[in-house]
């Protein structure tokens, strides 16, 4: 039986916040709570610090939506950013985030809910909007979603996107051992079930509430950016990794791996 947008969104939900029980007996969350009790701590990789530089932080209102434990958040606003506010549908994870903004003192804003019912009072509040590694594989409706960016941004207004490339959905996230074959195609319409949890720090398995993994291809992010008013600024694909695909780098024939897409809200 094939389950709605919203049946897909609340099992995600559920998924997401049995995980972070999990997330909190790794060596990363101790490493990350030691980090921002440092000024200035920052977890952004060089071409996502550079990127967001070019755009420029100071003085600006910066969102994050899905935000998991703020962690790249906290990071921009150590980087300089006026205000910062993180949206995510699991509270478990937004509770991280508060403890990691008051290990360092960093002033945050947390809002939990449906990405896609964000209260109108947000609207037109921010400059920026920051999308990161693996949110659109939960995305039901991206034109949904972006709308929803489009919405909270003030008039010219940028969505910054750095993201894993769709093209991963082919591959298991796994090291098999050998060169990344395929195992799935490009074009799946189907969500993708999984009952194994999502602790992607450890990479192990545990008996979990199910969760759906949506695949959208490449012009299905750039057409849904494009048809929901916004221009797009910027566009690179790179062969490196950031999510936990370290394996598929350095390839005799590489693919890309991970892609930047900025967008300026029109109008």
């Amino acid at each position: 039986m094939s389950l709605t947008k919203d049946e897909i969104v609340a099992a995600n939900r559920e998924s997401w916040n049995e995980a972070a029980a999990h997330h909190r007996e790794h060596d990363q969350w101790a490493s990350l709570l030691k980090g921002f009790a440092e000024p200035g701590f920052s977890v952004l990789d060089a071409t996502m610090t550079a990127r967001l530089q070019a755009i420029g932080l100071a003085g600006k209102a910066v969102a994050q939506l899905c935000c998991n434990n703020a962690r790249e958040l906290l990071s921009i606003k150590n980087l300089g950013s006026a205000s910062v506010t993180g949206f995510d549908f699991a509270q478990e994870f937004l509770d991280q985030g508060r403890e990691l903004a008051a290990a360092g003192g960093i002033e945050a804003d947390f809002v939990q809910g449906d990405i896609n019912q964000i209260p109108t009072d947000y609207d037109g509040r921010f400059d920026l909007a920051v999308v990161t590694i693996g949110v659109f594989g939960w995305m039901p409706d991206l034109a949904q979603f972006f709308a929803t960016a489009r919405r909270i941004l003030k008039p010219g207004g940028r969505l910054f996107i750095y993201e894993d490339h769709p093209i991963l959905n082919m591959y298991d996230d796994r090291d098999s051992g050998g060169p990344p074959q395929p195992d799935e195609s490009y074009f799946r319409s189907e969500p993708y079930r999984t009952d194994t949890g999502l602790d992607y720090w450890a990479e192990k398995d545990y008996a979990a509430k199910p969760n759906y993994w949506i695949f959208h291809k490449m012009s299905d992010v750039i057409m849904a950016l494009v048809n929901t008013g916004f221009a797009i600024e910027d566009f690179e694909e790179f062969p490196h990794n950031i999510g936990t695909r370290g394996h598929m780098e350095n390839q005799p024939y590489q693919l890309p791996l991970s892609y930047v897409l900025v967008g300026r809200k029109e109008g």
